[in-house]
């Protein structure tokens, strides 16, 4: 009686943990949950998380989103983790993305709906606003995110990064619209593209100026984010409001 009394025990534990961890999974992979998080937010969708600094757990990514009637929507940011990640660019950054992509060639775009991807593409599709091919495309992107939460999580992040290349492929489109994303593993490995890709346009100096701080100390901060609080809101900060003209 005393076994089974602890092994029912551990099993219920097991269970509350389970669904705890489930939940949390549950959540990032949710419609309703990313609109209520969007709405609740009076900030860009990709600053959600950015309240805090970055954590050891923290993935970071750059996106892009142009076109001629909307300009420029360039955000670097973090997720709390991976699944994190994953659910931004499933549940918001497509949303988002394909909607300015649909629309954004005949109109300024200040307002995305609360639709499901699959609704606003096929709204497009319905209006011929975007071709059958196009419309195909856009509903596989959103398909293949879905399909990550089935996967263990280091397969999902080698599935993740493939599919980056492949998206960045697919919407480069041209003088009038594309869309870009990219992810960072670290917080160096953030800067040092920041770095690399500023110099191919700037100098030093001017991305310096723009940062407010000498390269080798955005390479200290960088590299200190996780372990120094004062200098993981440095970090923070930079990229909430200093990095929005580096691409």
């Amino acid at each position: 009686m005393i076994i089974n009394y602890w092994w029912c025990l551990d099993i219920i534990f097991y269970k509350i943990l389970y669904r705890r961890v489930s939940k949390v999974r549950e959540n990032y992979n949710s419609f309703n949950y990313w609109e209520n998080v969007i709405s609740e937010n009076k900030t860009i969708r990709g600053h959600i998380f950015m309240q805090k600094p970055p954590t050891e757990k923290s993935i970071y990514f750059h996106t892009i989103i142009f076109g001629s009637k909307n300009g420029i929507s360039n955000m670097w940011g973090y997720c709390p983790n991976m699944s994190g990640l994953i659910g931004y660019f499933q549940y918001s950054f497509l949303q988002e993305a394909f909607y300015k992509w649909i629309y954004g060639k005949e109109k300024l775009v200040t307002k995305i709906p609360h639709l499901t991807v699959d609704k606003i593409v096929s709204e497009g599709e319905k209006l011929n606003k975007i071709s059958k091919e196009v419309s195909i495309n856009m509903k596989n992107d959103y398909e293949f995110l879905n399909s990550l939460w089935r996967m263990s999580p280091t397969k999902s992040e080698v599935e993740l990064k493939k599919f980056v290349i492949s998206f960045n492929k697919k919407w480069m489109g041209d003088n009038t619209e594309f869309l870009y994303m990219k992810i960072f593993k670290t917080p160096e490995e953030l800067g040092e593209f920041v770095i690399s890709s500023t110099l191919l346009t700037s100098t030093e100096e001017e991305l310096e100026n723009r940062i407010g701080m000498t390269i080798d100390e955005w390479r200290d901060i960088c590299k200190c984010t996780v372990s120094d609080s004062i200098k993981g809101t440095k970090f923070r900060n930079i990229l909430l409001k200093k990095l929005s003209e580096v691409y």
